[in-house]
């Protein structure tokens, strides 16, 4: 047993010095290939490596993260009608077994939900693509010579926005769907109706509400982009060493890597949001316009 576990550390031990190694190597490599000024025109041939992986990797991030959504929701729609029932805490374990009944159908809303906002999130960078690309007539990409003119605005900039506000009123729209599934037990799509006809019914409210929500994510996507520049950081030297020096394609890991830490731990940042939403829908049910609303806890 002794020699085993000595086996283990000794081979533990080996692949830290390994690690720390390709990080020393890969920061030495990334001085030298600074210094001597290297061109991304020389690494172009690997883009398509890195799309090919990109088009793996950010599916996979996104179903990790629309996973941790639903179960926070879901958890937190749980434990809200616990609290409005009855006094006294809920352990963690019972959290598990009353969601675990849930999670399929609310992983299911949440899939419903990013296909409806990603029709108008599409739309948007179709518009900008177009623009980009100069197809749309009349509008013209500006120059460093030539300023942006009125039209290249409106159509390349304000446009996509205004798409892209829809795409974010149909997410506040649907944002109760969750806390419905739980309190009423009811299948997915009529959970998204009666979130519809319920945020329809006090839309100031929900609005503002939402538009809290909102900020409390943005604070903490941004908290959370700056953390993963460490772990960017400690990426590039990785794929400096494995890749014989590519900057460029080291360049753009360094730029995505942020972006992917905030978006796996931005479920982190959902708890107010999502005792936000259950606690909006425990009071609209109480909303006289709501209330003539049918619950359709029968329907399954």
């Amino acid at each position: 047993m002794r020699g085993g576990a000595g086996r283990r550390r000794e081979c533990g031990g080996r692949c830290v010095r390994r690690v720390l190694g390709a990080l020393l190597t890969g920061q030495e490599d990334a001085e030298f290939s600074i210094a001597s000024e290297d061109s991304y025109v020389a690494y172009a041939d690997q883009w398509d490596d890195l799309v090919r992986v990109a088009l793996v990797v950010f599916p996979l991030l996104l179903l990790v993260a629309m996973t941790c959504v639903t179960w926070l929701l879901t958890a937190q729609a749980v434990i809200v009608a616990h609290t409005r029932r009855r006094s006294g805490g809920l352990p963690l374990r019972a959290v598990w077994d009353r969601s675990r009944g849930h999670l399929g159908a609310a992983l299911r809303v949440q899939a419903l939900t990013v296909a409806c906002a990603l029709g108008p999130a599409l739309a948007g960078l179709a518009v900008l693509v177009a623009v980009e690309e100069e197809l749309v007539p009349g509008v013209v990409r500006p120059t460093y010579h030539d300023p942006a003119t009125v039209q290249f605005i409106l159509v390349g900039r304000v446009l996509p926005v205004l798409i892209w506000a829809g795409g974010v009123v149909l997410l506040g729209r649907f944002s109760l769907a969750t806390a419905i599934r739980v309190a009423d037990g009811c299948s997915a799509t009529v959970a998204m109706r009666r979130s519809w006809t319920l945020t329809r019914a006090a839309r100031s409210r929900t609005t503002g509400l939402w538009l809290l929500g909102l900020g409390v994510l943005a604070v903490a996507f941004t908290l959370l982009k700056w953390i993963g520049t460490y772990v960017a950081h400690a990426a590039g030297l990785l794929m400096l060493a494995t890749t014989d020096d590519n900057v460029w394609v080291t360049g753009v890991l360094v730029l995505i890597v942020p972006v992917a830490v905030a978006l796996v731990l931005l479920p982190l940042a959902l708890a107010p949001v999502g005792v936000l939403s259950a606690c909006l829908r425990e009071r609209l049910d109480q909303v006289p316009e709501a209330a003539r609303v049918p619950s359709w806890a029968s329907v399954e």
